[in-house]
């Protein structure tokens, strides 16, 4: 049997700083050593299961071409797999379930970097705030694909009731958090991937509403998306994977949004910084900021 495991960095034990996300700063570099033996602890439970190969997708942007997994350290049995779309149609061919490590509550949330695809977005249907994981169970439930669990923030896990969680810190703002103890996040990894895949909940049909801070952005007349005020933007889509594909094209057409408050490079002075008061910076179209 074949797991996918795609993997964040926000939700990974102890890394709990905006510092630790931004790719070439040293705390990085812990993130990225402790998602790497997360995903091999995953790895080794799931395999007591009955999983023997394991294709693991990178689906951190960390501002650089570097891995946020420790490539030398993975599981043999595994293939780590860094693509511009982490839940590519390809990388479900022949999975028999699915799991995500690391991740992160919904853009407009009070989770620790809350936001959905990139940073300065956040996605809401139905008036419901959609994060990475609420697209990734909603691709799994079309494909039939069985979800195993999820890890990351208390937020993120509160937003996810009907999915087995593990809550590895609490969020304490946008930009900090709180790792709970390590032996708890380690233990209930362990144990949540000894359990079966259940059926993934599918996300309402309709158009996905995304949230921008910034309204400094051109959309050019495509029929699958509408600019409908300054910081808000409607993508339709007639099924799942195909809203979702066209939401991966939006964030490329709104990407002029966070040039107002992103002007450097990773490494550079006052980077992470600029960041952080991204994060920080209200929502101008949400009522919960």
């Amino acid at each position: 049997m074949r797991a996918l495991l795609v993997t964040d960095l926000e939700g990974v034990h102890g890394a709990d700083s905006v510092e630790c996300l931004v790719g070439g700063e040293p705390a990085w570099e812990r993130a990225r050593l402790r998602a790497t033996h997360e995903v091999n602890l995953a790895i080794a439970a799931l395999s007591r299961q009955g999983f023997t190969s394991f294709v693991v997708s990178d689906s951190h942007h960390n501002g650089t071409d570097a891995p946020n997994l420790v490539l030398e350290a993975l599981d043999q049995r595994a293939t780590c797999e860094r693509r511009s779309d982490a839940f590519a149609p390809a990388l479900f061919n022949g999975a028999d379930a699915v799991a995500a490590l690391g991740m992160h509550a919904a853009g407009g949330a009070p989770g620790f970097i809350s936001h959905a695809l990139d940073v300065g977005l956040a996605w809401e249907l139905e008036g419901r705030l959609v994060s990475e994981t609420d697209f990734l169970l909603d691709l799994c439930a079309a494909a039939m694909t069985p979800f195993l669990f999820v890890t990351g923030d208390d937020v993120l896990a509160s937003s996810l009731p009907s999915i087995r969680a593990v809550v590895t810190k609490r969020a304490v703002s946008v930009t900090s958090a709180a790792s709970l103890p390590l032996e708890t996040v380690e233990d209930g990894l362990v144990r949540a991937a000894l359990e079966p895949g259940r059926a993934a909940p599918s996300l309402p049909p309709g158009p996905l509403r995304l949230h921008v801070k910034s309204p400094s952005f051109e959309i050019p007349a495509l029929p699958f998306v509408e600019r409908e005020s300054d910081f808000t933007v409607l993508v339709h889509g007639e099924s799942p994977r195909s809203r979702y594909a066209n939401a991966l094209a939006t964030v490329e057409l709104v990407s002029a949004a966070s040039e107002d408050f992103l002007t450097g490079e990773p490494g550079e002075p006052g980077f992470v910084e600029q960041v952080s008061a991204f994060l920080r910076a209200p929502w101008p179209s949400l009522k919960v900021s």
